[in-house]
């Protein structure tokens, strides 16, 4: 079928991997889930996939409208060129269908606590209307992006009963936007042919290799020592969290060391994304347990 054909509602099972992007809602749904539990008080199970689920939609929601933005963009790039908007087997109608189906059912979740509703709310359209466009201007769109990462463990603590302002999920917010830094420069040193060819700023164009490796291995760090924070500083209180956070930080920095000193930070990729999922295990693990 040619690749401007539009075949809505019949993609394959590959097309809707790449549309719904499950890596991205397995990081956010694990996040939410991690907030909710460990808020103070005694929310409900119910209460907790409530605000998981919302989040999950909300994530789906927006990355559908992500791609409508940047469909052409997409059909420009080696690693995108076969998502379904790129390549036209889904068109703009029904993918802007979709996302409503899901934005408002993510949002009616939420309704119970407005503070949770307003930052779903605040989570898509930074996203949409702030990152999205902004990347097309600078590499450093980054920055302003990690905020999207950061959102989704504080929608799941306010909606199970916790403050805004609580240190703990502060502390929890605070590593996962601090790790959505080095996770996305990494990810665009890997691709920058890719943005180069679809005309987006490349990250670290003016910079030596020893210059890049210095601005990673220095996200690095933060994010490291912001697991350290966690644990010396009440953003967990049990005793797998204390012991594992500040083992997982040394065991990233030890990873881009040894891959930095190989001339690779290719693999170093890996390691960066595993690191925070085992935080997020270690900490639902203290309410495990």
């Amino acid at each position: 079928m040619n690749r401007k054909t539009s075949n809505n509602g019949h993609l394959s099972l590959a097309e809707w991997r790449l549309l719904l992007r499950p890596r991205l809602l397995l990081m956010v749904c694990a996040s939410t889930l991690t907030g909710a539990v460990l808020a103070p008080g005694s929310a409900s199970s119910w209460t907790v996939l409530q605000a998981v689920l919302a989040v999950g939609l909300l994530t789906v929601a927006g990355t559908l409208l992500n791609q409508v933005q940047e469909r052409g963009l997409d059909a420009r790039m080696e690693r995108t060129r076969d998502r379904p908007l790129a390549t036209g087997r889904l068109s703009v109608p029904a993918a802007l269908r979709l996302c409503a189906g899901l934005l408002l059912p993510g949002l009616l979740l939420l309704a119970g606590s407005p503070v949770a509703l307003g930052l779903g709310l605040l989570a898509v359209v930074w996203y949409n209307a702030v990152y999205t466009p902004l990347k097309r201007l600078t590499s450093l769109a980054v920055l302003p992006g990690a905020l999207c990462g950061a959102l989704p463990p504080l929608i799941g603590w306010v909606s199970a009963g916790g403050g805004l302002l609580d240190r703990r999920v502060l502390l929890l917010s605070g590593l996962l936007a601090v790790w959505q830094v080095p996770h996305f420069m990494l990810l665009a040193l890997r691709y920058r042919d890719d943005y180069a060819r679809a005309g987006l700023p490349v990250f670290a164009a003016g910079l030596s290799e020893r210059g890049v490796l210095r601005v990673i291995s220095a996200w690095t760090l933060a994010a490291a020592f912001a697991a350290l924070a966690m644990a010396a500083c009440g953003g967990t209180s049990g005793l797998s969290g204390r012991l594992l956070l500040p083992a997982l930080g040394s065991w990233l920095i030890y990873g881009f060391w040894r891959q930095a000193r190989r001339g690779s930070l290719a693999p170093f990729f890996m390691r960066l994304n595993l690191f925070m999922l085992l935080v997020l295990a270690a900490l639902l693990a203290d309410y495990l347990v």
